[in-house]
């Protein structure tokens, strides 16, 4: 029997075993999930890659919602910060809930620079690791590296990369059919020294190289995040002599993504020098800008690391050179003239990129040759310019960003005028200082949309920018001039210190700071397209706007003498957009408390919440719908004006709709407590122990009793002392069958 047990058991495990490892094998080395519908990818163009979301073929993909790294990532788990996808065509009927999950992890970056990026038929994009270290911790404060395919499949369980710093600065680009993860390591302990470092990654081949050592400050393009380019300045040492320059003069050098070998360079005549333990000096790039000049009291100042002077002199001054900005195709910066006899202000100066990478550029002197010492002017304290070009992509002017207002300035002979002078420099806006967020096109305007302070977070504010100076400070009447005018877009309010809020087809895209929103975050739409299916213009959202404050201003006039309780309840009927709960609340309170049905709102106060919900009566005005998520919305409820794009988790959705239950409305009645409800913590938990503790007495007796009057009869019987004498004598001539006066029985005796 024994044996046979053990020959069950044995089956058993090897079944187990081998279903195991079917199951380890089946698992390969990507996450198993359903692929989604194809999307038309073959030959989409890519809009917007590097924010919170981007367009491709069919679909806009995006994060959906900012979800905190310290939040469960389990793949599968997670929908606030996942990236989902909604087809274009749901995107302009307002299905905005009809949404799929592309990726189920949290999207998530300290660094909002850059955000998601779609290259061929993959995503790639970052997320909070889900490693453990020694103590069992999930490292979630470290940032991994990863892709997944357009259609929801291909996710790896492995990563490419993974840095502790979840702020990194980072970009994903493509050379040649190749992607690269470019990314700068700050306050990075590299042989010894705390620097920064600029890296890149090759996703084909996994390696990984270092491409400057020990950096001053950097610039990715601003106006391409996909450009393989970065541009950074060096300081000079001659490590021969021990003779350090940064006092007196930089350099920038650039390099791309692709870059692999080192420059070479000869430390022979260095004293006590280890390439392995501290190689001095990385750079991968290639010097554009040297500020190499002569040094008083200094003789011998070129080292191996300056440019070719080509036979000419030393510059009599050296260079200092702060980087300002590289976008389209320029590439901005301050340059300080060091000259005991005339030190300069740090003027400001654009070089194209083209002419930095030419063969027939010289680091040292061809920035000082006509038509290369591109001055644009003295640098604006305190400003932030957005560059403005013309049609041939050539620098025409800028807008500045002062503490004042938005100044509008056009290039004279090159340059940009130092000071407003109702011509070539004027003001936009006199509102303060602006945020930018982002430049569009619409309906033949260049447009600028900015954040001024205010709001939860960034506001949106937009304002045409190609007009003249009469248009902005002259006045203007009617909606002709409308678009010259600042004008808000309703109360939209989106994260700041997230991505910037984002424009597709004539819809904003925000991550939620509006009101009864701030505590979500989840991404929010805001539809701009007009009944023509164009653009409002200005005058059109100062219109839209107009009806939106008209609710909060027609709500404020309820008399609330006579629709006592009203007000409150109008506005959770604009949030929420339901009547039902009123209903089952003032039933719930009939049920427990006996209060009369009408005890908060009368029937005329109950008649006007209905004529609100249905927009008749006093609230016809606002009769006009939207169908919005399959339901037709009307004027009087936020989802007319924006909503949430995607879908809230459940947890989200429920502690939203109890948020604007509490603010708003009567508190849900409790029933009566029970005589054990109304004990104390104490008493409960006293009352409990003392059942646990009889009802083990009770158990106990149960089981003692029968044991205890089994034994007590079991004395009550005869007693036999032990070890009684037993005859062991030979019997076997006793007659068995004698009666007991020895005489056999019949049957013996035959």
């Amino acid at each position: 029997m024994r044996k046979f047990i053990t020959k069950i058991i044995c089956f058993a495990a090897a079944v187990i075993v081998a279903l195991g490892i079917f199951l380890i094998s089946a698992c390969g080395p990507n996450y198993s999930v359903k692929p989604l519908s194809p999307d038309n990818i073959s030959d989409a163009e890519v809009i917007s890659n590097g924010g919170f979301a981007v367009e491709k073929g069919d679909y806009i993909y995006f994060i959906n919602g900012r979800e905190n790294y310290t939040a469960d990532n389990t793949f599968g788990n997670v929908v606030k910060g996942a990236v989902m996808r909604i087809s274009k065509e749901n995107f302009a009927n307002r299905n905005y809930s009809a949404v799929d999950t592309v990726v189920p992890l949290i999207a998530y970056s300290g660094n909002v620079n850059a955000g998601i990026f779609i290259y061929g038929e993959y995503i790639y994009y970052t997320t909070p690791s889900t490693d453990k270290n020694s103590d069992g911790e999930i490292q979630n404060s470290h940032l991994t590296f990863r892709r997944t395919r357009l259609d929801g499949t291909g996710t790896s369980k492995n990563y490419y990369i993974q840095l502790a710093d979840n702020t990194v600065d980072y970009r994903y680009v493509e050379v040649d059919g190749v992607v690269y993860i470019m990314y700068v390591a700050t306050n990075e302990n590299l042989y010894g020294t705390s620097c920064t470092n600029i890296y890149s990654y090759n996703t084909e081949t996994g390696a990984k190289t270092l491409l400057a050592y020990n950096v001053g400050s950097y610039l990715f393009d601003s106006s391409d995040v996909e450009n393989p380019r970065i541009f950074y300045t060096m300081t000079v040492t001659d490590f021969k002599t021990g003779t350090a320059y940064s006092d007196y003069y930089n350099q920038i050098y650039t390099v791309t993504a692709d870059a692999t070998e080192p420059n070479e360079y000869d430390f022979s005549e260095v004293a006590d020098y280890d390439a392995d333990e501290d190689p001095l000096y990385i750079n991968c790039g290639d010097l554009v800008l040297d500020g190499v000049g002569f040094i008083q009291n200094i003789t011998e100042s070129l080292t191996q690391f300056n440019g070719s002077l080509n036979g000419e002199a030393l510059r009599r001054v050296s260079y200092t050179y702060t980087l300002s900005s590289y976008e389209n195709g320029y590439l901005y910066f301050t340059r300080y003239k060091h000259l005991t006899s005339e030190n300069s202000s740090q003027e400001l100066y654009s070089i194209s990129d083209k002419d930095l990478t030419s063969a027939s550029w010289n680091p040292i002197s061809s920035q000082d040759k006509d038509g290369h010492e591109n001055y644009i002017t003295v640098n604006d304290a305190g400003s932030t310019k957005v560059y403005l070009y013309d049609n041939n992509g050539e620098l025409s002017g800028a807008l500045i960003l002062s503490s004042i207002g938005i100044e509008k300035a056009t290039l004279v002979d090159g340059k940009i005028p130092e000071s407003v002078n109702n011509d070539t420099r004027f003001y936009l806006t006199t509102d303060g200082q602006a945020t930018l967020l982002f430049t569009a096109e619409h309906n033949g305007h260049n447009y600028i949309y900015y954040s001024l302070t205010g709001g939860n977070g960034y506001t949106v504010y937009r304002i045409c920018y190609d007009g003249g100076y009469g248009d902005y400070n002259g006045l203007p009447t009617g909606n002709e001039n409308s678009e010259y005018l600042s004008t808000r877009i309703l109360d939209v309010d989106s994260l700041s210190g997230w991505y910037l809020p984002e424009m597709f087809d004539n819809q904003l895209l925000f991550i939620a700071q509006t009101e009864n929103m701030t505590s979500y975050e989840y991404a929010m739409v805001c539809n701009l397209n007009n009944e023509e299916g164009k653009m409002m213009s200005n005058a059109e959202i100062e219109e839209l706007n107009e009806l939106y404050d008209g609710i909060a201003e027609d709500i404020a006039d309820v008399d609330e003498t006579v629709y006592e309780n009203l007000q409150a309840a109008l506005w959770y009927a604009f949030f929420a957009d339901e009547n039902e709960y009123i209903y089952e609340l003032s039933q719930a309170y009939v049920d427990v408390k006996n209060y009369d049905f009408n005890h908060f709102w009368s029937e005329e106060s109950l008649a006007k919440y209905e004529d609100f919900i249905a927009a008749e009566g006093d609230w016809e005005e606002y009769a006009d719908t939207k169908k919005v998520n399959g339901k037709d919305v009307t004027a009087n409820k936020r989802d007319y004006y924006y909503t949430v794009l995607g879908v809230m988790n459940a947890d989200d959705a429920e502690g939203y709709t109890d948020n604007l239950k509490t603010l708003y409305l009567q508190a849900y009645p409790e029933t009566e407590p029970t005589w054990f409800e109304s004990l104390s913590k104490g008493e409960q938990a006293g009352f409990i122990i003392g059942i646990v503790l009889g009802g083990l007495i009770i158990i106990a007796a149960a089981v003692l009793t029968p044991i205890l009057v089994k034994r007590y009869k079991k004395k009550k019987m005869p007693q036999y002392k032990k070890g009684i004498k037993v005859d062991t004598t030979d019997d076997r001539n006793i007659d068995v069958y004698a009666d007991e006066y020895g005489e056999s029985s019949d049957k013996n005796k035959e």
